[in-house]
C-alpha cells in the first residue's frame, strides 16, 4: 500500500481544493489567501492520513485493484487452460469467498489473509498454464520424433503424470541413440566443414535431451504444487475458528514462500524455452 500521505495529497478533492486555492490567490493577488490555504491542507494532512476513515478507504482502493489486477490475469488465462485446470481454479475461488464469509471484514489480520489468498489464486493460474505449456510441449516433441494419431483433446486423460514420466523417457532415450549416431558419424567424418556441422547438431541435440529432463522434473513439481496451493485452501478455512490469527498467517506465508520458490525455478527455464523457440 501507497505512503498514506502521497495517498491523502494525490486524492481528487484535496488536489482540486488545493488547485482551487492557488488559483484564487493568483486572480486576486492575496497572500493571505494562499496562506490561508496552506494552513488548511497542513492540518488535513495532520488529521486525515491517520484517520481511520482515511485507512478504510485507502484498504478499500488496494482490495479494488488487487482484485482488477486478477480479474485481468484471469480473463487473460482461464480460456487458454484445459477443463479441468478451469474447475479446479474456480473451485479456489470458491474457498476463497467462503473464507471471507467466515470472519469480521473489518479485521487487519483477514485482509492479510484474503490478500495472500488472492495472491496464491494468481500463481495458480500462472502455474497452470505452464503446466499446460510443458505437456503440449512434450507432445510436440514425441510427435516429432515419432508421429503418432494425436490425441482426441490435450486434457490430462491423455497428458496426465504416467503419460508425461513414460514421454520423457522416450523423448531421452531417442536423443541419446540420435546423439551416438551422430558421434560416430562426426567421428568417421574427414571433411571439415560436414564435421562443423555434425558438432552443432550434436550440440543442439545435446540441449534438447537436457532440456527434456528439465522440462520432466518442473512438470513433476508444477504438479505437486498445484497440489499443494488447493490443500492451502482448505487448510486455512478449517484453521480460521480453531487458530490464532498469527499461526494461520504464518501457514499461508511458508506457502507464499515455497510458491515464489517455484517462480523462479520457471524464471531460471525461460531462456531454454527461448532457445529452442528459435531452433
Amino acid at each position: 500500500m501507497k505512503n498514506r500521505y502521497l495517498a491523502a495529497l494525490s486524492e481528487n478533492a484535496n488536489v482540486i481544493g488545493m488547485a482551487s486555492v492557488v488559483a484564487l490567490a493568483a486572480a486576486v493577488g492575496s497572500v493571505p489567501v494562499l496562506l490561508a490555504g496552506l494552513v488548511a491542507e497542513a492540518a488535513y494532512l495532520i488529521f486525515v492520513p491517520d484517520s481511520r476513515w482515511f485507512e478504510t478507504r485507502l484498504s478499500a482502493r488496494n482490495d479494488a485493484e488487487i482484485e482488477a489486477h486478477r480479474q485481468k490475469i484471469k480473463d487473460e488465462t482461464l480460456p487458454r487452460l484445459r477443463p479441468s485446470l478451469r474447475t479446479r481454479y474456480e473451485k479456489l475461488e470458491q474457498a476463497r469467498r467462503e473464507i471471507e464469509q467466515q470472519a469480521a471484514n473489518d479485521k487487519k489480520w483477514m485482509r492479510e489473509v484474503l490478500r495472500k489468498l488472492d495472491f496464491l489464486l494468481e500463481k495458480f493460474l500462472q502455474f497452470a498454464l505452464k503446466d499446460q505449456q510443458f505437456r503440449n510441449y512434450l507432445l510436440d516433441a514425441q510427435q516429432e520424433v515419432h508421429p503418432t494419431p494425436m490425441p482426441k483433446s490435450r486434457d490430462p486423460l491423455e497428458l496426465n503424470d504416467k503419460w508425461t514420466r513414460d514421454c520423457v523417457q522416450f523423448l531421452q532415450a531417442t536423443y541419446t541413440r540420435d546423439l551416438d549416431q551422430l558421434q560416430a558419424q562426426h567421428d568417421d567424418e574427414s571433411d571439415d566443414s560436414t564435421k562443423a556441422i555434425l558438432e552443432k547438431r550434436l550440440e543442439v541435440l545435446g540441449r534438447r535431451r537436457d532440456f527434456i529432463a528439465r522440462i520432466g522434473k518442473i512438470v513433476a513439481n508444477l504438479t505437486q504444487q498445484l497440489a499443494l496451493l488447493e490443500d492451502t485452501f482448505g487448510l486455512i478455512s478449517d484453521e480460521l475458528l480453531a487458530r490464532a490469527p498469527e499461526q494461520v498467517l504464518g501457514d499461508i506465508d511458508d506457502v507464499v514462500s515455497q510458491t515464489n520458490a517455484m517462480t523462479q525455478v520457471l524464471e531460471e527455464l525461460a531462456p531454454f524455452e527461448r532457445m529452442l523457440s528459435t531452433i
